[in-house]
């Protein structure tokens, strides 16, 4: 049989070859990507309910934090990239827009949410003077009470 008259050398390179031809294949792969929903529908419906509460005012969602902050260091200084790390992948909920001044910064608190590092998120917002609500996504206020919220002077 022509099995009998190959080394065993020379199949564990053929082997080997096969092995690495796969894992090339396999990492050599480009990324595939799919469409995602900017909010879920828990956000949806509440997103409707602002839009009712604030008739005058623009809502943006999912508005990354690095358009609202930025570190107050020299950029490029390592103190500037400790404090960007901490930030850069984060977003806020909605940003509640006026005439082009924000009003507030709404957050809908769920499941997704993790009170820790939202305190730390909610800690910088106001650090720079922005005024951060939060609604739990348990509670359903109507839009008055979103507005009186929203536009109550603190």
């Amino acid at each position: 049989m022509m099995l009998e008259n190959l080394s065993w050398s020379w199949l564990a390179g053929v082997g080997l070859l096969g092995v690495l031809f796969v894992l090339v294949l396999f990492w050599a792969r480009k990324p595939r990507y799919r469409r995602h929903s900017i909010m879920t529908d828990n956000e949806r419906e509440f997103y409707q309910r602002l839009l009712a509460a604030c008739p005058d005012c623009q809502i943006w969602p999912q508005v990354p934090i690095l358009a609202l902050v930025r570190p107050d260091a020299k950029e490029g200084s390592r103190a500037f990239w400790m404090a960007f790390k901490k930030i850069s992948n984060t977003r806020v909920d909605w940003v509640v827009v006026q005439d082009m001044e924000v009003v507030a910064i709404i957050e809908l608190d769920d499941r997704s949410h993790d009170a820790r590092k939202d305190a730390q998120r909610d800690k910088v917002l106001k650090s720079c003077g922005y005024r951060v609500i939060r609604f739990n996504s348990s509670r359903r206020p109507d839009p008055r009470q979103i507005h009186d919220t929203v536009f109550r002077s603190e």
